[in-house]
């Protein structure tokens, strides 16, 4: 008789516990509290030095490994223990395979080899990066949250990670995602519910919730994602890091399990998520610097442009709302806060029109699901696990449908109609950038996240877009502050999404310390451009002295 999932899924989170060293295990009085983010500084288990270690940018911390500041055994543990507190912070749950002993062994190899050689291994000599779940890493698991693949390991590292590990870094961790992947929470029958430490009643989202979470506890200062509908930019906006989804083929993408394999119709990408805009670049430029299109046939040969400047008067396009879901006020009022800034910076500010944004995202919607989610359903049938809620919530809803081949041409022409429109739109008011929501919500409550057009549209776009932190939900984020555009709900999940963040402030009470991010978008394969602006909107943004009072 084949062995229960439960069994199955409390064996690998005993094991993932097992492998965290007592020493790291943090007293279970502090983990009582919502708000988590703060318990590495006061569980007492990392050193001064540690908490040094770990508050630094990966640019500044491999400066130091470097110069020899540091040793990559000191670096490489101070991140284990930190991860390690991540991970129990309020059950945050955020690693799925944890592999302390060997990075500290990778480290010391590391130190030896800049012992004898006088000079570092590579441009990430000794820098920990972490690594999501479904992304090969020879000898670890690889199972997209499936209990039908929890015994499947990784053959070989992935083309992407085999490219860092030979530039010299260390991998200490993989992180959860949710079941299936397909979703913008981290939730799965294998792992359990990952939640986010600003606030342990809210999803870090998905499907790269693990390393959102992480990289926000400073468990990892670099991670690698994935996404294929808002997988980067949902987690990095729920959990208040920066994270940039490249446009298909510009970073290699070979070696990652998952459903659908071989569907090209939309197609996902992998993409780092940070703490920082400069540590984004330097995972771009040591990637593409090692040509890695000469082993992965399907990428575009475009080196990497460093230091690229943006232009010094930036025109934004600004999209109040995708005419689909109108945003909840702590987005709304960053928008205003970020317009703002923006004009007395001295950049032009135009509103961006979604005309196409509806159809896109029909087109897209239908692309994920061509078989009706047949394939999915097999494969939770074929372990006998259930959907989890959000997984049964997008399986009853949004695939609903299966295609026939000659449809999923239609799909894809109407696609390529809709893209040409949406580029001649950028042609005619020449804007630098796309400023928009990550999504109508902060980090959502678990299982209520229901609607991704505002990052989807620009999986179905292709275009490179990115995420920023802004600020953090206030009292004063009410919908009677920042009412709605209409009295009538734009549409029905818009109703929902209105529902959720309720009357007076009882919105602010129940999104409470969660982060605000907002999106920014550029064209297709303009990572470089796209980052030099966001670094410029975010020095802008750090300087809110000159805001009104009011915000706007």
């Amino acid at each position: 008789m084949p062995e229960d999932w439960r069994t199955i899924a409390a064996h690998r989170r005993k094991e993932i516990y097992d492998r965290i060293p007592a020493e790291y295990l943090v007293d279970t009085t502090l983990l009582a509290q919502q708000k988590l983010i703060d318990l590495p500084y006061r569980c007492g288990l990392l050193t001064p030095q540690e908490l040094r270690i770990t508050e630094h940018t990966a640019v500044e911390l491999l400066r130091r490994i470097h110069d020899g500041t540091y040793s990559a055994v000191e670096v490489t543990k101070a991140f284990c223990k930190r991860a390690a507190i991540a991970h129990q912070a309020g059950c945050t749950n955020c690693l799925a395979y944890v592999m302390f002993k060997e990075a500290l062994d990778a480290a010391a190899a590391l130190d030896e080899y800049m012992r004898v050689e006088g000079k570092p291994k590579g441009p990430l000599h000794g820098l920990p990066i972490s690594v999501k779940e479904h992304v090969y890493l020879v000898g670890t698991p690889a199972t997209s949250g499936l209990m039908a693949w929890a015994d499947q390991m990784s053959p070989e590292d992935a083309l992407l990670v085999r490219v860092l590990r030979e530039a010299g870094a260390v991998f200490h961790v993989k992180t959860t995602n949710p079941q299936t992947l397909m979703a913008i929470e981290t939730d799965s029958n294998l792992f359990g519910r990952t939640v986010n430490p600003h606030n342990t009643a809210l999803t870090p989202g998905g499907s790269s919730g693990g390393e959102g979470a992480l990289i926000a506890m400073r468990g990892s200062l670099l991670g690698i994602g994935t996404d294929i509908g808002g997988s980067i930019r949902v987690p990095s906006g729920f959990c208040g890091i920066y994270g940039i989804k490249p446009s298909v083929a510009r970073i290699p993408h070979g070696g990652l399990t998952g459903l659908h394999d071989g569907m090209e119709n939309i197609v996902g990408v992998c993409g780092p998520m940070a703490t920082c805009i400069d540590d984004l670049n330097l995972f771009c430029q040591v990637v593409l610097d090692s040509e890695p299109w000469h082993h992965e046939p399907s990428l575009v040969e475009i080196p990497w442009k460093a230091n690229l400047e943006p232009p010094k008067k930036m025109i934004i396009g600004v999209l109040w709302n995708d005419g689909i879901v109108q945003p909840h006020p702590p987005v709304s009022r960053a928008l205003q806060e970020a317009v703002v800034a923006l004009r007395q910076a001295g950049h032009t500010i135009i509103e961006w029109k979604p005309y196409y944004h509806a159809e896109l995202i029909d087109c897209i919607n239908k692309a994920y699901f061509l078989d009706g989610g047949r394939e999915y359903r097999e494969m939770m049938k074929e372990a006998g696990e259930p959907a989890v809620p959000i997984i049964e919530w997008i399986l009853n809803t949004v695939a609903k449908k299966e295609y026939t081949l000659q449809e999923s041409w239609l799909i894809n022409a109407e696609r390529n109609r809709l893209r040409t429109l949406y580029s001649e739109q950028l042609r005619q008011t020449q804007v630098d950038a796309i400023l928009c929501p990550v999504g109508p919500s902060v980090a959502s409550a678990h299982d209520e996240s229901r609607y991704w057009g505002y990052c989807s549209v620009f999986n179905a776009l292709d275009f490179s877009a990115a995420v920023l932190p802004v600020s953090t939900v206030k009292e004063t984020d009410t919908w009677e502050r920042y009412p709605r555009v209409s009295e009538k709900p734009l549409s029905d999940i818009d109703a929902w999404y209105e529902s959720l963040y309720g009357k007076g402030t009882d919105g602010p009470r129940k999104y409470c310390d969660a982060p605000v991010s907002l999106q920014l978008v550029s064209r297709r394969f303009q990572e470089e451009k796209l980052l030099a602006v966001m670094a410029s909107v975010d020095g802008v943004l750090q300087d809110r002295s000159k805001l009104p009072a009011n915000g706007y």
